[in-house]
């Protein structure tokens, strides 16, 4: 019932690929910033390049820290080359970011 309320008076908008779900997401056992940067980066509201601000009409895409392509959410956590040291705290088994993601 309540996902049902969920869907009628506060829609899913349509850039966010992660529908509401009663179940805790898996890395909501990290810790509180982790948690919430992760939730930003999901929501495409966070700090990476491509996700665009109010207040930055044009802004450059292309991931900072390696230059080769734009720094999406999967492209930040999964195939960034500059962030390949990173990736050894993640689990072993991540290899997506969907919502039945393991991370």
């Amino acid at each position: 019932m309540l996902l049902k309320d969920w869907a009628i008076d506060a829609p899913t908008p349509p850039y966010y690929d992660y529908p509401p779900n009663l179940t805790p997401h898996p890395f909501m056992g990290l810790r509180k910033f982790v948690a919430g940067r992760i939730h930003q980066m999901r929501a495409a509201q966070s700090y990476l390049a491509a996700h665009p601000s109010w207040f930055d009409q044009d802004p450059d895409l292309t991931c900072p820290r390696c230059g080769t392509e734009p720094e999406t959410f999967q492209h930040a956590i999964l195939t960034c080359p500059a962030r390949t040291k990173d990736r050894d705290h993640l689990p072993k088994d991540v290899s997506s970011l969907g919502q039945d993601a393991t991370l």
